[in-house]
């Protein structure tokens, strides 16, 4: 019986030693995790204040350049660039003795690392320009269904929307504008005429008489039209027609933090996708957006874009609006005079996408900022 409540004894206490060190692992673990993670946030808070401080010079720059000078693209935000500042190993570079910021503070001595990238907002598509002035709206829907209804989604349009419908890039523009303006009645929307002249229309968004609450009051947890603009791209999700494909594939293309009243900012469009659509969207140009003319504008556009780097690395200048007027022009596409007089002048918002990485912990910070007068505000912070 002794030695039977011995082992007996024995067993539990070892079940129950081994339990303890496997919760004091877990739990500094844990804290470990908890730690590199509060790192990994400051880390990206750093890379974005560093992001923040270019785009201050930015707004400085561009009074005196008219935006031709793209600094957040030649100035990398890099941890690796910030502690070979503060080490003095970039003063040392440049023949700085003793360039040295380390000294006594132990600034730039952290563990991880951090980076950071800057878009214009710029150049992208704002949303709430659908319900703005008709020589803005009416090239905004163009542009907008130049871009979704492109050859390459052609399958995305062939199946169903979310709710089991099914939805052509029409009916989804239509819906976008529906969501935001005031009424409460679904308007009429004529593609056709957009797509022959979408710099002179009157109007393009005709009165209905349907009622935009019957598209979302049969679903299965019923909601209605907001009637408001847009404060954030993930509203998107509740327009009828927009899935999850939709907005993998078009929400890095589309804003709503933008000046409605404007057009985009040409000389900050990096994007292939969004160049053609901006080219397609020109009525001059549709023979050529057509699968037979396709190839030859996508030899322009590299093209252009080998022009636009070379310009860049060569003078640090990207090309004005005319100028790359000037380069369609003579490669055969153009661009409507009207379509140019609408263009925003400078840019003024910018999106942040900082990332701070400390072990294997990674903390994400998105935010946008507009440079302003009186310094810089915030229209949209998250951490992921």
């Amino acid at each position: 019986m002794a030695l039977l409540m011995v082992l007996i004894t024995v067993a539990v206490l070892a079940a129950v030693i081994v339990e303890f060190a496997y919760q004091t692992r877990i739990n500094v673990q844990i804290a470990a995790n908890v730690r590199d993670r509060t790192k990994a946030y400051y880390l990206a808070r750093s890379a974005n204040n560093f992001a923040r401080l270019i785009l201050f010079f930015q707004g400085q720059v561009d009074t005196m350049t008219g935006g031709t000078i793209k600094l957040y693209q030649l100035v990398p935000i890099e941890s690796d660039l910030a502690k070979a500042m503060t080490s003095g190993e970039m003063g040392e570079a440049f023949g700085l003795k003793g360039f040295n910021l380390d000294t006594g503070r132990g600034f730039g001595t952290f563990d991880g690392n951090f980076h950071a990238e800057i878009e214009d907002e710029y150049a992208k598509i704002n949303i709430n320009a659908l319900d703005s002035l008709p020589s803005i709206a009416s090239p905004v829907s163009a542009q907008i269904l130049s871009l979704i209804n492109s050859p390459r989604y052609r399958t995305m349009w062939e199946e169903d929307d979310p709710e089991g419908r099914h939805t052509t890039p029409a009916e989804v523009i239509m819906a976008m504008h529906d969501w935001i303006d005031a009424d409460n009645s679904t308007d009429n929307f004529r593609p056709e005429l957009v797509a022959m002249d979408p710099f002179s229309q009157p109007s393009i968004f005709e009165p209905g008489t349907g009622s935009e609450d019957a598209l979302y009051d049969m679903l299965e947890r019923p909601y209605k039209a907001k009637n408001n603009p847009m404060l954030t791209i993930e509203e998107l999700h509740m327009v009828r027609g927009v899935g999850d494909d939709f907005m993998q594939e078009f929400s890095e293309r589309f804003t709503v933090y933008t000046d409605p009243a404007l057009l985009m900012n040409l000389t900050s469009v990096n994007d292939p996708v969004m160049m053609l659509s901006i080219l397609c969207m020109q009525p001059e140009n549709l023979p050529l957006c057509t699968e037979q003319g396709l190839p030859q504008l996508m030899e322009v556009l590299a093209m252009f874009f080998e022009f636009r780097n070379m310009m860049q690395f060569s003078s640090f200048m990207v090309p004005n609006n005319e100028a790359i007027a000037g380069f369609f022009s003579s490669m055969g596409p153009s661009l409507s005079p009207y379509f140019m007089k609408n263009l925003a002048p400078f840019s003024d918002t910018f999106s942040i996408t900082a990332t701070g990485t400390v072990g294997e912990v990674s903390v994400e910070i998105r935010s946008v900022v507009k440079n302003t007068n009186s310094g810089q505000e915030i229209m949209y912070w998250r951490v992921m």
